[in-house]
């Protein structure tokens, strides 16, 4: 459907013009106002805010209707901004898009993509990497939502998600309902839909703080009617007993199979380290370690730029420890790191990209290694199947919890500042613990 542009304009090559994108409805099956930037074959769109039907268009250049009128003139007001910026640019011979959005101020942030695509470059320039990339992942699910087609993670990088605008408009309770329904139904856990839409409840709270997103348009309000409240939901269970962590390390691994041998005994000596996450262990240094107490202390990666003052993380080195360290780490020496994975002055980009790397061919052997154990087991006696290395965070946990030792401890132990954090990593209590404390009762 071709509909004539209005507020054409041209200034040099460049020309600016009003049109009504009917490429895709809004969710309330109104179509988006934009004003079209062209310079030769390419060409920009950014949004005045106005949304209508088709008829309510093909009516305004004549309208007498009030509002119909007064929408009319805030597009005409739109569109004028950006001549302006393009004529004062064609002037001094210099433009370009990458001008034009500077120009225009904070990139246009009038709409969902823009306010995270600020966030996400106020992170990176932060080097927050992976805070980024958690932002990065919210925005491509709400796109796939928008566009209806859920991309696979490789897939969406072919996406044009520039082509796909979100309005804080449609950021509403039931929207939010049906995107929790769709990834549902697309595979995403409960525990990533939460992830994501929280991301997005932090980015309706900054255009709220701006003043891009109305008051009345803000779905996350505890209480108010047609509210959307983010669910919560308990972690994974994924916790091991310590005979089954036994098994694991006892397990026999021929002599070809030196990455299979070296993942288990990194999954053994995170689960022995207070539950070290991936990110901590390929960053160890000998120099967070203590020869006298024969300890390691270290600031967790997670939480040091988050958490109000520094946390401090100890854990006592034991001899099967140490002999992972010697099997497969550096000699002590106070500039280098534990475990061979950083040389040294590798950018925090490089350090994500091969923590993901380690971790994944860690997982990966972690489940070859248990299907070998349970072809040799019962089927009453073999190990869940879906371990991986944050298996290690959790059984150390709930192993801990369950012999009785203070949580208070174990809070202490996973750098946790928070008791409701650490009660998410800690498993119910077995049949086993359930059966002998009812059974206190039986006379």
């Amino acid at each position: 459907m071709r509909l004539e542009a209005i507020n054409q304009k041209q200034k040099d090559n460049v020309h600016v013009a009003s049109i009504l994108d009917v490429r895709r409805p809004t969710y309330g099956g109104l179509y988006i106002v934009r004003t079209r930037v062209t310079v030769g074959k390419t060409q920009k769109y950014y949004p005045t805010g106005a949304e209508m039907t088709v008829d309510e268009w093909l009516r305004m250049p004549k309208a007498k209707d009030p509002q119909l009128a007064e929408t009319r003139r805030s597009i005409e007001a739109s569109s004028q901004v950006i001549y302006n910026a393009v004529k004062q640019l064609c002037e001094l011979n210099a433009f370009s898009f990458e001008r034009l959005n500077i120009l225009l101020g904070k990139g246009n942030q009038q709409t969902v993509n823009a306010m995270f695509e600020a966030k996400i470059k106020e992170l990176t320039d932060a080097d927050k990497l992976g805070t980024a990339e958690y932002y990065q992942g919210s925005l491509n699910a709400f796109i796939c939502f928008k566009c209806g087609k859920w991309c696979e993670r490789k897939e969406m990088q072919k996406c044009n998600k520039n082509e796909i605008e979100l309005t804080f408009q449609e950021v509403s309770a039931e929207q939010m309902q049906r995107f929790e329904q769709e990834a549902l139904a697309h595979g995403y856990s409960k525990t990533t839909i939460g992830m994501r839409i929280r991301a997005m409840r932090t980015i309706c709270n900054m255009a709220l703080g701006k003043g891009i997103m109305r008051p009345s348009d803000y779905c996350f309000k505890k209480g108010a009617q047609n509210s959307y409240v983010i669910k919560k939901t308990n972690s994974r269970r994924m916790a091991l007993n310590l005979t089954e962590i036994k098994v694991i390390a006892d397990a026999a691994i021929d002599e070809n199979g030196k990455n299979r041998r070296m993942s288990r005994d990194l999954f053994l000596f995170s689960f022995w380290a207070n539950g070290l996450n991936f990110a901590d262990l390929v960053r160890l240094k000998w120099s967070d370690y203590n020869r006298k107490t024969n300890e390691f202390t270290f600031l967790r990666e997670k939480t040091k730029n988050t958490a109000m003052e520094d946390m401090y993380i100890s854990f006592p080195m034991f001899p099967r420890m140490k002999s992972i360290i010697e099997e497969w780490g550096n000699p002590i020496s106070a500039d280098s790191y534990v475990f061979p994975f950083l040389k040294g002055g590798e950018s925090s980009k490089d350090i994500i990209r091969l923590t993901k790397n380690i971790t994944y061919v860690v997982n990966s052997n972690l489940k070859k290694l248990i299907k070998q154990i349970n072809s040799q087991l019962s089927e009453d006696e073999q190990l869940p199947e879906d371990i991986s290395s944050y298996t290690a965070r959790h059984s150390y946990a709930t192993i801990l919890a369950h012999k009785r030792v203070p949580e208070s401890y174990i809070g202490f132990a996973l750098g946790h500042s928070r008791k409701s954090v650490t009660d998410s990593y800690i498993e119910a209590y077995s049949v086993e613990d359930r059966k002998q404390y009812n059974g206190l009762l039986q006379f």
